[in-house]
């Protein structure tokens, strides 16, 4: 289809035929808010939801109005809501740990050194968070109780570059079987690939997940979105969907208005062709904060299902770092 703002129909939030969603997009263009009143909207039909940031820039906790860990919290105010944060400082340290623990008093304190400068690096900040990311689909038991598991990634170029990993992960170490990097020492490391490799498997299952590429209609934005759309395909990951945020469809007569409007229609038909090709949902440019519940179910149009108590932390147990092997 030819992206224009009268041929985009209207994003229908809680319609999603999979389990898994994964947001992702350029920085700045609502993902956050986007990924978050989907989940808002999926439970307020009465499905178990818990939506899981991956981004180190996370504000999940500022759209809801809580205080959330790792451990899926449950939110006030929406019956069967969770939001975990992955908290990439603390699962970097607990991966550097792992990595380097069982070489201490094993190897010279040198080369011990040697390894915790290699790990202390950004680097490793990514993968640590992602390690934690792929544990929760390669481990779905952990997840169980839930119909929906909604993941708000970090920004596409991030996201993209850890995706690799599995497929870039076979010449590396062959080329340094005796080596290291910001993955750790990269001798036993099988089992951390395998993780990896299948991640991404649950991802590229069409009857498992959606990947929702979030975009404004400007022309940087969705030149990002259609490279990481090519990437993600290559990488097998088909069951793509495209949101475009922050249309005005009616702006009237103000002036001002009408050049936004504007500047929205020649980048949406300026946008690159496979754009058009795949899934496409909009949503209404909003004024104000999207923050706190009732400006999510403003936005979506969300009737609240009937209130039960929930407690402050789901009964279950998310794979973290420290139980990787």
């Amino acid at each position: 289809m030819r992206l224009t703002s009268d041929a985009i129909p209207a994003l229908e939030w809680a319609d999603w035929g999979t389990r898994y969603l994964f947001f992702t997009g350029k920085g700045g263009v609502g993902k956050t808010t986007t990924a978050s009143a989907v989940a808002v909207a999926l439970a307020d039909t009465g499905r178990r939801t818990v939506i899981i940031s991956t981004d180190p820039a996370s504000n999940l906790d500022d759209v809801f109005g809580i205080d959330a860990g790792p451990q899926p919290t449950a939110v006030p105010g929406v019956a069967g809501l969770f939001v975990s944060n992955i908290d990439p400082e603390a699962a970097a340290r607990a991966f550097k740990e792992r990595a380097v623990g069982l070489y201490r008093g094993v190897l010279p304190e040198s080369a011990v050194r040697n390894m915790e400068e290699q790990l202390s690096g950004a680097c490793t900040l990514e993968i640590a968070a992602f390690n934690e990311f792929t544990a929760v689909l390669a481990a779905p038991q952990g997840t169980s109780e839930f119909d929906h598991v909604v993941f708000d990634t970090a920004p596409t170029g991030h996201t993209l570059r850890l995706l690799t990993l599995p497929s870039a992960w076979s010449g590396y170490v062959a080329e340094n079987p005796a080596g290291s990097s910001c993955l750790g020492p990269l001798a036993g490391l099988d089992q951390q690939r395998e993780q990896y490799v299948s991640a991404v498997g649950t991802l590229a299952d069409p009857a498992l997940t959606t990947l929702v590429l979030v975009s404004r209609a400007e022309p940087s934005a969705l030149r990002e979105a259609a490279r990481a759309s090519a990437e993600l395909a290559a990488l097998g990951v088909a069951n793509q969907r495209l949101v475009v945020n922050g249309l005005l469809h009616d702006p009237g007569d103000d002036p001002t208005a009408l050049a936004f409007t504007n500047r929205r229609a020649l980048a949406l038909a300026g946008a690159p062709e496979q754009l058009g090709a795949l899934p496409v949902a909009g949503v209404d440019l909003v004024a104000g904060e999207l923050t706190g519940l009732a400006a999510l179910r403003q936005l979506t149009g969300a009737r609240p299902a009937a209130p039960q108590d929930e407690p402050d932390t789901a009964d279950i147990d998310l794979p973290g770092l420290s139980d990787q092997s």
